[in-house]
């Protein structure tokens, strides 16, 4: 029998809010513990003294190596990743997922593959996608998921993208009565497919000790992904596509992650720097071009003059079409 007493939070853009409203629904005696991960990168964060003023329950950053306790918030810290080891809490400096330290997925990997059915996992408001595997991971280590309703977010994409593994998806409003509801209640019956959910306990396990890179991590990748023709980003070593999870995602085995909402993000973002380098080369060709004409016309060689003048008006017109490939974006 068990009895679920351990929430995980994930959010991004919109997230403050949101996060300000969950903690002013739930009780000072909530029977559960809390972690909580916004996207701040190493930017300085006020989150826990808002979290302080907004609902009964104490907040704090959390501390490495600190014994979590029911009825609390902790809120991982800049530029430090979150994660659930045994009775306690971890912070590493560990390589960035989906461009975010602290992420979303390192923090419910963890507390899928140690809680199982006493996680619940909770994805509100947010960019691209971070979120949707950990979600994934919890549920199928026997916890429960719930999602803020798309529409009822300022960013819909991560609830978008989380809620087909959502146990609940329900609006901001009702996500705190769910939560009391669920640590509140009778502990549950023990769940048939255990095989199953030891089986995704050793995956999810596997993939954070890639992450951790704390065992070889070849040999760690080869047992959950497949190399793949991409790059990592980051780092440009081979990206491996991650098996056995609805979540398209990639790993790179220096410990780089990434869904593929932001790999096409990044790549997208790539294109277009891309793109723009191309059309000045091609506006000061075009300019270059013109005054070299001139310079031609001057010294009475006109055949220069012509040549420089149609160097300018193809490099005009090439430059005229990735402008409005760039307009289109």
């Amino acid at each position: 029998m068990t009895h679920p007493d351990f929430i995980v939070i994930g959010t991004s853009a919109g997230g403050v809010d949101a996060l300000r409203s969950l903690a002013s629904q739930l009780p000072v005696d909530l029977p559960a513990s809390i972690a909580v991960v916004l996207h701040i990168g190493a930017h300085g964060s006020m989150l826990p003294t808002l979290l302080n003023q907004a609902g009964p329950l104490p907040a704090t950053h959390a501390r490495d190596g600190e014994r979590y306790a029911p009825g609390r918030i902790y809120v991982a810290p800049p530029d430090r990743h979150l994660v659930v080891d045994g009775a306690h809490l971890r912070l590493l400096h560990g390589a960035k997922e989906n461009f975010a330290r602290p992420a979303i997925d390192p923090l419910f990997r963890s507390a899928a593959a140690q809680m199982g059915a006493r996680a619940i996992g909770v994805i509100l408001t947010g960019l691209l996608d971070d979120g949707a595997a950990g979600l994934e991971a919890i549920q199928a280590c026997g916890g429960t998921t719930l999602v803020q309703d798309p529409d009822d977010a300022f960013a819909s994409d991560m609830p978008r993208h989380a809620s087909p593994f959502a146990d609940h998806v329900l609006p901001l409003e009702q996500l705190g009565p769910c939560l009391v509801k669920l640590t509140g209640g009778n502990p549950s019956v023990p769940v048939k497919n255990g095989t199953a959910q030891r089986e995704a306990a050793d995956r999810v396990m596997l993939e954070q000790r890639a992450w951790l890179a704390d065992t070889a991590p070849f040999e760690a990748i080869k047992g959950l992904a497949t190399p793949s023709t991409f790059t990592c980003p980051e780092c440009n070593g081979t990206l491996w596509r991650v098996i056995g999870s609805r979540v398209m995602r990639f790993r790179c085995h220096t410990g780089h992650a990434y869904s593929a909402a932001s790999l096409d993000d990044s790549r997208m973002a790539d294109a277009e720097d891309s793109l723009r380098r191309a059309l000045r080369a091609l506006r000061e060709h075009e300019l270059f071009s013109r005054e070299l004409g001139e310079h031609f016309g001057k010294m009475g060689d006109t055949a220069a003059q012509q040549r420089e003048e149609d160097n300018a008006r193809h490099a005009g017109r090439a430059a005229e079409f990735l402008r409005a490939l760039l307009l289109e974006k």
